[in-house]
């Protein structure tokens, strides 16, 4: 538990950037079985929502930048698993990049990655994937980076979801790929500027929960994880932003985007979710909708709803 707890540290405290903090494959090995896995239920939420939205990827050429041991890119292929035709693996870590070619031959036999330290990577009019890496990326870095992806053609991006990192995904990711001609196509409902940045808005921040499965709870060694890293295996927060440089397609209008989950209080759900037109935190009562209240609290459908809103309640689905 003492590799974990320091890496985990160096995650949290945002100081994992000063170096490579891999000491060896056994550290890899360990860190794939457990806090990979949890980034992975992650991009299983965020890859099957963009299959929910009818979302494709626009290139056959996927970079996975900052890839650690490769989880995000092996999530995606058995999303896609004809879409793409060359892959780079990219990391500042040699180990780390070697690690990630390997365990990618064992679960794709036959498919060829380039390993890439991430100066050398070129991702014009690559599918993009970034995965916990912003705790790692300065300002100056970050800026020099979004450079580097700027001719990319989609950036798939996840993140754990504290309020600093989900507001800086958004500030400095969203906004300036927007401002530079780029289209949102999740968890956004639109290309506008994002509501949660307005000032009224600060206690907020675009945050969603993946599940879990429901075996981990049974598994001995991941409630001794639990236990001895205070890790909560109930919820799964994440946040993401999925964006293109050129899409065919425009938001529909009128589309809300649950954030979080649903708040189960007597009798009724309060419900936030982000527009076009604003933040709102919404009432639901079961009365007023009952299967829409259903829908809501069992979290089972895509978070997109077109609301029909009476006094700050929501009476139904247009």
């Amino acid at each position: 538990m003492k590799t974990l707890t320091r890496l985990r540290e160096g995650f949290l405290t945002g100081t994992a950037g000063a170096s490579d903090y891999w000491k060896g494959e056994g550290e890899l090995s360990l860190y794939e079985r457990t806090f990979a896995q949890r980034i992975a239920w992650k991009w299983d939420a965020v890859l099957n929502e963009l299959a929910l939205r009818l979302w494709a990827p626009p290139s056959r050429r996927l970079v996975d930048w900052g890839c650690g041991t490769g989880i995000a890119t092996r999530r995606t292929l058995e999303q896609w698993p004809d879409q793409f035709e060359t892959l780079a693996l990219s990391d500042r870590s040699p180990q780390a990049r070697a690690f990630a070619v390997g365990r990618l031959r064992e679960a794709h036999p036959g498919r060829i990655a380039r390993a890439l330290a991430p100066e050398e990577t070129d991702c014009a009019g690559a599918v993009v994937l970034l995965s916990h890496v912003l705790t790692e990326l300065s300002a100056d870095q970050l800026r020099r980076a979004l450079s580097q992806w700027r001719n990319a053609a989609a950036l798939i991006w996840v993140e754990s979801a504290t309020r600093e990192n989900a507001r800086r995904l958004v500030s400095d990711v969203r906004e300036p790929l927007l401002a530079a001609g780029w289209k949102a196509v999740a968890p956004c409902t639109h290309c506008g500027a994002c509501p949660l940045l307005r000032t009224e808005h600060e206690r907020h921040w675009c945050h969603h929960f993946a599940r879990v499965p429901s075996d981990v709870h049974q598994d001995s060694a991941w409630r001794e994880l639990s236990k001895k890293l205070n890790v909560d295996l109930r919820v799964l927060p994440y946040s993401f932003v999925v964006l293109e440089r050129e899409s065919a397609r425009e938001p529909e209008d009128g589309w809300s985007r649950v954030i979080g989950t649903p708040r189960e209080l007597k009798g009724h759900l309060k419900v936030l979710a982000c527009d076009a037109g604003g933040v709102g935190d919404w009432v639901l009562q079961k009365r007023d909708a009952p299967e829409l209240y259903k829908e809501l609290r069992k979290g089972e459908s895509l978070p997109l709803h077109r609301w029909r809103v009476e006094g700050g309640r929501i009476t139904g689905e247009v």
